[in-house]
């Protein structure tokens, strides 16, 4: 049963820990049909628990591949867009909110350099009109 559970546990989280001991638990399994007592039971189960736990865990955590939620900034800055009137920008086919340092006319063509909150800061691409 603590098998059953622990691999049921691992299904829905990627930490690599209860997995171990239900490994330790299926070797209990083998240890009862062998009319083993529960003392030896309880200490094969932490100590193997432990062991594979200290040896595989962080060889998984080496080989878990690197997860990087993407956000909007990750994946705007450094686009460019053409600028559609005084306040909006196209990048993307999306419409932003833009600030930029220098006066931009309708039609130029821009950079995100950055985001702040829902707004991007953009610049002028020099000698590209669209």
């Amino acid at each position: 049963m603590i098998a059953i559970l622990g691999f049921g546990v691992e299904i829905f989280t990627t930490q690599l820990i209860s997995i171990w001991f239900a490994v330790s638990a299926l070797i209990n399994l083998f240890l009862v049909s062998m009319h083993i007592g529960l003392k030896w039971q309880l200490i094969q189960f932490i100590v193997t628990g432990v062991t594979l736990l200290l040896i595989f865990r962080p060889l998984a955590k080496k080989l878990q591949p690197k997860f990087h939620p993407m956000n909007a900034a990750d994946g705007i800055i450094g686009k460019t867009g053409t600028v559609l009137n005084d306040q909006r920008v196209k990048v993307d086919g999306q419409l932003w909110k833009y600030a930029a340092v220098e006066k931009l006319n309708t039609g130029d063509s821009v950079k995100v350099v950055a985001l702040n909150g829902v707004t991007l800061q953009v610049q002028k691409i020099k000698g590209r009109e669209e």
